[in-house]
């Protein structure tokens, strides 16, 4: 059906031109074999392009979330740099055992100030995935034990910053 549709909008120019200026038939022929084949491929590229985004969406609903409470009463905030946006190291006790959460990411800037970094709060995100779903404080705001200045060009070359979420396996103290 698309096929008739696209074949119908890329021959309607050709009809009409041909309707005030004839061409002769050998030429129309031409003409029509090449917007066959454009048609074709232009129906292929959106049959693609569409079916491959229903595909995701599909694996999207199926895909396992997790939700994640965090409560902690320290915080080191890291600076922002090139607008990537701010970060802070969380103290978090995970298992029994001391942990620093990472979180960073323009969603900390967009939050009112004075609300973040909060005692209370959750996160959920697409298992295994770094990007949150959503993010919701239910706490008390508390200020920052500290600021760090922001990751410098050898860092970032490297790659050895840690993602947004990731649980450290050391204590905030030894961040300082």
């Amino acid at each position: 059906m698309l096929l008739i549709a696209v074949l119908m909008l890329l021959l309607a120019p050709l009809l009409i031109y041909n309707k005030f200026h004839p061409i002769d038939p050998g030429t129309q022929a031409v003409s029509g074999v090449v917007i066959i084949i454009l048609a074709i491929i232009l129906v292929t590229w959106l049959d693609r392009k569409y079916k491959t985004s229903s595909r995701q969406q599909r694996s999207m609903l199926t895909q396992e979330v997790e939700v994640v409470r965090v409560q902690t009463s320290k915080a080191i905030k890291r600076e922002d740099s090139e607008d990537f946006g701010i970060a802070y190291y969380l103290d978090v006790t995970h298992n029994g055992q001391p942990k620093t959460l990472y979180l960073w990411g323009q969603y900390l800037d967009e939050l009112e100030e004075s609300t973040f970094p909060n005692t209370a709060f959750e996160f959920t995100r697409y298992t295994g995935s770094d990007e949150f779903i959503d993010f919701r404080i239910s706490g008390q705001y508390f200020k920052e034990a500290g600021t760090l200045p922001p990751f410098g060009k050898a860092i970032w070359k490297s790659g050895t910053y840690p993602l947004n979420g990731q649980l450290l396996d050391q204590s905030i103290d030894a961040i300082t």
